[in-house]
């Protein structure tokens, strides 16, 4: 039996790896999303029972207040133990169940009411616990931490492929980008914008790209999850672990659920985030090289009608380069304006749009496909 488990276990573990755990069956909280995620939650539980504490309280309190949590914590966590009959007694649990969440989040609660009778940081520290409880268990439950990793391996091997695409759209965007590079009105806007609202700005393009990428994610992976023989199933899985179907009858896979589905959209979702982020960066970069070359500070006097604030000069060929805040304002507003348009160009050109989506579609069919292969 234990030769038979071992290839379900590995694959499940590839599931994981890359991102996709609800592929795996029986995935569920307690068992296998709160338990990977116990670590963390030890860790802030104690910086929550330290930050619940009020600094105007007496050293005395305050000292006692922390190692107050922290033997709670110890306590409770040898308790349960002992009730489950584990050894030792401070062994990592195997399951995170109510008992523990309770304790995640009413220790850091009562801490304030205990050592100060404070009843509105009790309440406000309650409210924090339930938050930062749901982020961890949304961003443990679907992978996240491990989509992005995988995400990033992937894109610096795709790099030639994100610099083709950067090429591609960089003939289009000097036409349009190039004229409000070289406008003064946009040297006055955005080149004075203070830095707080220069990154709201710029968030605000990236929630709008995501936007824009977030519909188009769904479209994509629609019907990838259908194979005509085992045997296509056996070359998308390449060399992922797991024991080749033997059958004469073609693949049906289940349908995917809905967290499943949540899953792989969100696979995409980051992976294409990463490469539009990318390209993004890429076009700032070259404002700013663009603009070291041909922008003086005179140049940024005139439109701005005050002084460039120099932070970084040099010569090349005899002459002054000279890197102002003022040049790096407006290169990032061009690169968080370009982040939009490339996400609204990928989903209206058909051809950047098969070339953008290629690399993680193959990917996505080879998650389907071992997922096939691991319920038949």
């Amino acid at each position: 039996m234990e030769n038979e488990a071992d290839p379900r276990a590995k694959t499940e573990q590839w599931f994981v790896d890359r991102g996709v755990p609800h592929f795996i069956e029986s995935y569920n909280a307690s068992e296998d999303v709160l338990t990977r995620a116990l670590p963390i939650l030890v860790l802030l539980f104690l910086f929550s029972s330290i930050s619940a504490i009020d600094l105007d309280w007496a050293a005395w309190e305050i000292v006692t207040a922390s190692l107050g949590g922290l033997l709670i914590l110890l306590g409770v966590w040898a308790g349960i133990n002992r009730v489950r009959g584990l050894r030792p007694l401070l062994r990592r649990p195997e399951r995170v169940g109510p008992v523990e969440i309770g304790v995640f989040l009413g220790v850091p609660t009562l801490l304030p009411i205990i050592f100060g009778w404070d009843w509105t940081g009790a309440l406000i520290t309650l409210l924090t616990q339930g938050v930062i409880l749901g982020l961890v268990y949304a961003i443990t439950s679907y992978g996240v931490v491990a989509i992005s990793w995988w995400v990033l391996g992937q894109l610096i091997h795709s790099i030639g492929q994100t610099l083709r695409l950067f090429t591609r759209t960089l003939p289009l965007l000097l036409i349009g980008f190039m004229f409000l590079f070289l406008n003064a009105e946009a040297w006055q806007s955005a080149g004075l914008l203070d830095t707080a609202l220069l990154v709201t700005v710029g968030t605000l393009f990236a929630a709008l790209a995501g936007v824009f990428l977030g519909t188009q994610v769904p479209r994509e992976v629609h019907n990838l999850n259908r194979f005509d023989s085992w045997e296509e199933v056996e070359a998308l899985c390449d060399d992922a672990p797991g024991v080749p179907v033997r059958s004469e009858h073609p693949p049906h896979p289940r349908a995917l659920t809905r967290r499943e589905r949540g899953n792989l959209w969100l696979l995409v979702f980051i992976s294409q985030s990463f490469r539009l982020m990318l390209v993004s960066a890429l076009i700032g970069a070259f404002f700013v090289g663009l603009g070291l070359l041909i922008i003086q500070p005179d140049t940024v006097r005139l439109w701005t009608t005050t002084d460039a604030t120099v932070l970084w000069s040099t010569k090349l060929f005899g002459i002054d380069v000279e890197l102002s805040a003022e040049l790096l304002r407006v290169s990032g507003f061009l690169a968080a304006f370009a982040l939009v348009y490339f996400a609204v160009y990928t989903t209206t050109e058909s051809a950047l749009r098969d070339d953008f989506y290629k690399d993680i579609i193959d990917e996505v069919r080879q998650n389907l496909a071992v997922r096939a292969r691991y319920l038949g």
